[in-house]
């Protein structure tokens, strides 16, 4: 087929092979076009460009990289990517990314594997990405991250990234705190989440600031992990001599755990013991009763972090961002202290 003739219908999108059949040149004439090669008569050139307008041609990646001589992929390294904080964030980083014509790709790293992340990294330089997201967590995973620097622009730990002030997960488990002595307890205690993670830090050290000065005492402190087993644990050192009334769980997981065995024990929540836990996850909403939590905008972070990543990239100045949403979601779980 030459000259300008219309394609049949099609349920798929245009290749390269439409294109040329349409424009009546070779396949490789309109890669050679694609790619910015001069060398291309302009009558040549103009039917191509014509048929790529008619039939919607969409360049793939690859060759748009090649075009531009810029990368269009962002590599994200993550510790905890199945954490509901982590899952969350990365949506956001993702939904971001697209809407800029950058595709994300994820690589999930365990504990302090030095190897894996070293693997990562080698992996995104020979992709040669424009720039990498680095959610790390932990100490040891930060550390290994901080000594593999890359030689593209790299944003740590978007959550805490180009915001002024305390963290979310301080003031986040501020709220917590707040809401106890506001509803009149005396003795408290929390669940910390695994004493390597930042966050778990934050969220103590959050709760614990906000206490000061209230004369309401944090009587105990478990340490743990993020799981529902280690709530369950909370649970059953649970010593009514300890004149406890309410309990922070570092997660909506841990909290479920401490209701869980606290209920398996005898013990009524909120009659009891008032529970709240963090992260506002779905069904916290649906269990019996209800859970009192935290609601924070991850989504927003992971959003923020792209644009701060892309400011990099680009050279241009990074922008500021408010501190995100975070907001107390007061349920059936919490209530006056019954004893």
């Amino acid at each position: 087929m030459t000259g300008m003739q219309e394609l049949g219908s099609r349920d798929r999108s245009a290749t390269v092979y439409d294109v040329a059949e349409l424009a009546g040149v070779s396949a490789q004439t309109v890669s050679r076009l694609i790619k910015g090669y001069q060398g291309i008569r302009p009558g040549t050139r103009e039917r191509v460009e014509a048929a790529i307008a008619q039939l919607g041609y969409r360049p793939n990646l690859a060759a748009r990289q090649l075009r531009t001589r810029k990368s269009t992929r962002i590599g994200a390294v993550v510790s905890g990517m199945f954490e509901y904080g982590p899952a969350v964030l990365l949506r956001g980083a993702a939904q971001a990314a697209r809407d800029s014509g950058y595709s994300l790709n994820i690589v999930g790293v365990g504990g302090d594997d030095e190897s894996a992340i070293r693997d990562a990294f080698e992996a995104f330089e020979d992709e040669k990405v424009a720039g990498i997201l680095a959610i790390t967590l932990t100490d040891g995973v930060r550390a290994v991250v901080e000594k593999r620097m890359p030689d593209v622009p790299i944003l740590i730990d978007p959550a805490d990234t180009h915001i002024d002030g305390p963290s979310m997960n301080e003031t986040g488990a501020a709220l917590v705190a707040r809401h106890f002595v506001e509803l009149g307890h005396r003795k408290v205690g929390m669940l910390m989440g695994a004493e390597n993670w930042l966050p778990a830090r934050q969220r103590r050290d959050g709760f614990l600031s906000e206490l000061e000065g209230t004369g309401v005492e944090c009587a105990r402190i478990w340490t743990g992990d993020w799981t529902a087993a280690a709530g369950v644990r909370v649970a059953e050192e649970f010593d009514d001599a300890d004149g406890i009334t309410a309990i922070f769980a570092p997660n909506d997981l841990g909290a479920i755990g401490v209701m869980h065995g606290l209920q398996e024990r005898g013990l009524s929540v909120p009659g009891d013991v008032s529970v709240a836990g963090f992260d506002a996850t779905p069904q916290s909403a649906y269990i019996r009763p209800s859970l009192t939590t935290v609601e924070a905008d991850y989504e927003s972070r992971g959003r923020n972090a792209i644009l701060g990543l892309l400011a990099q990239i680009d050279g241009t100045a990074e922008p500021t961002f408010e501190a995100a949403t975070v907001s107390l979601l007061a349920r059936q779980s919490t209530a006056v202290p019954g004893r």
